[in-house]
């Protein structure tokens, strides 16, 4: 937890934000448990090390940043471009 913690220190350094991907978010907070404790056991993290996290799509991502003030903490939910069907436009009839 601590390499972790340092991470997110160092970034903060230079940047405003840390985004820490789902990948390395597993190994201290795995996806066995339900979403929902992991997500709890996420903020219980930030809130430990006095920083606020957004969740941008549960499993995607998490961004921490420095607390000020009151809490930001918020779920974002980020929609993807549907692929296509039939691999292209379809003709207009001009009758």
């Amino acid at each position: 937890m601590r390499r972790l913690v340092s991470r997110i220190e160092e970034e903060l350094k230079e940047q405003e934000i840390c985004a820490i991907y789902d990948s390395e978010l597993e190994r201290l907070f795995p996806k066995t448990i339900s979403p929902e404790k992991r997500k709890q056991r996420i903020k219980k993290f930030a809130d430990e090390h006095q920083l606020a996290v957004t969740f941008y799509d549960v499993g995607l991502c998490a961004i921490f940043e420095p607390r000020t003030g009151e809490a930001r903490e918020r779920d974002l939910v980020l929609p993807l471009a549907l692929a296509k069907r039939g691999g292209g436009a379809r003709k207009r009839d001009r009758n």
